[in-house]
């Protein structure tokens, strides 16, 4: 007998968030005993995580990231093998959706690379799913296979936005016009639902290979789907897929997916069901799109580090759901506190690695137009810029406190860090322009971030006992949002990075701080 687990993608009316079942019991054998895996599992009925942690009020909107045009194109799709118009039970009475043809060769394709890279990987015959993917939505007829029960209902799959289930080796993924799958490709393109499949797909995987049944933390499990996903992605980016081909836009659609259904703040992610946060979801994902599904594979024994969702700091901040409060004058202010750390985290740096960066002032200003600086360095409608020859940051003020508004006190604490980021490479008299500058910047700013994280991080990291400004549960997250808000939408525009280039760079800064972005210098 084995254990296994019902794997779902869970929505509420606020935020997109991953959740997961219980440990649930082998109930029959596959009729084709031939061609199973291993043995089939029965899952209880979903039953819905609460999106809301017992120990601190929500956030209603976790921010939503920018609409661009990009979002109403489709990626291509290729020639080079048939598109298999079964790959999804689209069932007799299905609403058309600008995304159908896109899925389908999705689909297509993600069978066919496990039909390559299982064998490779696991040793071991791929089998294909031997129940179907369907589509759920609310004219469907009732014939789509409960998990654990006789039905699935449309409502239990917009619950849920979509699973795997064991039992009967079957997906289904809500096609509701108004459920969280439409809405987002609606507004940043199909990819994004490309990249939960591909995910969804990677836990009928880990059924064939047995990951399921080792009782394992969801966090675990979860981890390598993310993972899986993102190697598929970068397949499709790479031109390597046989159906389709990603455009940077839907790359970027891929890591905004992982946004959107990471865990609350505040949820610990070692519950059953947690899937962490977005800065770890993304971060997995970019760790398959970059090194491949075998790397994925590993990721069961030699997981990659995770960072604390958890409030730690008291009862204030989690009232606050974690954001200190805007403003530039009083001691509690992010503007205030921020660059007082700031200041002592390079100056720490004096006598080592930067001999001569002087402390930087902020200026505030209530439009770009204030600005008195002939050498300014930064995009001040952004927020921040630096008057490399007064050692002033700029802050603007109104754009400021709309990121702090649309999404929590680090989109402005990332911004900061960027300014004294460039004043370091300028103290550092670096050769690095244009984008890879940039880049640098987003690396040094997440070495910066990797000393303010609280002390019970599970990572190693250095304490200094003269700083007093610390991170919480959610900034990360709120730093990757911000990026994917500024970052450039296109790979080849080469001015500040892309998306997937700027979130690479500021996690090589927080998880391998300062000698991991200055090695190569």
């Amino acid at each position: 007998m084995g254990t296994g687990r019902m794997i779902a993608l869970l929505a509420s009316a606020a935020i997109g968030v991953a959740a997961c079942g219980g440990d649930v019991l082998v109930s029959a054998e596959r009729s084709d005993q031939s061609r199973a895996a291993t043995p089939p599992i029965v899952a209880p009925p979903p039953q819905p995580r609460t999106t809301t942690s017992p120990d601190a009020e929500q956030d209603p909107d976790q921010g939503p990231i920018d609409e661009d045009s990009s979002a109403t194109s489709l990626p291509p799709i290729t020639t080079s093998a048939e598109v298999d118009p079964t790959a999804i039970d689209l069932g007799s009475n299905k609403p058309e959706r600008a995304y159908d043809e896109f899925l389908l060769a999705a689909m297509t394709d993600i069978e066919i690379w496990w039909t390559e890279q299982y064998p490779a990987i696991y040793r071991d015959e791929f089998v294909p799913l031997q129940g179907e993917i369907y589509a759920a939505y609310p004219s469907r007829p009732d014939d789509i296979p409960g998990c654990g029960t006789p039905r699935t209902t449309y409502d239990e799959v917009k619950d849920f936005v979509a699973f795997y289930c064991g039992e009967g080796d079957f997906m289904v993924y809500d096609d509701g016009e108004d459920g969280l799958l439409a809405e987002l490709a609606k507004t940043y393109g199909a990819g994004t639902i490309g990249t939960v499949l591909a995910h969804e797909y990677a836990h009928a995987i880990q059924f064939r290979s047995g990951a399921l049944d080792r009782s394992l933390p969801t966090i675990r499990t979860e981890q390598q789907a993310d993972c899986f996903a993102g190697a598929w992605t970068g397949r499709a980016a790479r031109g390597e897929a046989t159906t389709l081909q990603f455009t940077d836009a839907d790359v970027r659609a891929g890591l905004i997916a992982m946004t959107k259904v990471s865990d609350p703040v505040g949820i610990d992610q070692f519950v059953p069901g947690g899937h962490g946060s977005a800065f770890d979801r993304v971060g997995a994902f970019q760790v398959g799109f970059l090194e491949g599904p075998a790397r994925c594979a590993e990721l069961l024994d030699e997981p990659l580090p995770l960072v604390p969702n958890q409030f730690t700091v008291g009862d204030l901040e989690q009232a606050r759901t974690g954001d200190a409060p805007f403003g530039f004058n009083e001691e509690n202010q992010l503007g205030t506190f921020l660059p007082e750390d700031l200041n002592l985290y390079w100056d720490n740096q004096l006598e080592t690695t930067i001999p001569d960066l002087d402390a930087l002032a902020l200026v505030v200003v209530q439009k770009p137009s204030d600005v008195e600086c002939d050498d300014l360095r930064g995009d001040i409608d952004r927020g921040t810029a630096l008057c490399t020859s007064s050692g002033e940051v700029y802050v603007n003020s109104p754009a400021t406190f709309e990121l702090y508004e649309v999404l929590g006190d680090f989109s402005v604490g990332y911004l900061l860090g960027w300014a004294w980021s460039e004043a370091a490479q300028v103290a550092l008299d670096t050769d690095l322009k244009g984008e890879t500058r940039e880049l640098m910047n987003d690396c040094l700013t997440g070495a910066w971030v990797k000393t303010v994280v609280p002390i019970d991080f599970a990572l190693p990291l250095p304490r200094h006992e003269d700083r007093s400004a610390t991170v919480s549960a959610g900034d990360l997250d709120e730093a990757i949002q911000t990026v994917l808000l500024v970052a450039d939408l296109n790979s080849d525009d080469d001015i500040v990075g892309s998306a997937f280039e700027k979130i690479d760079s500021f996690r090589t800064g927080v998880l391998g701080g300062l000698d991991a972005c200055i090695a190569d210098l």
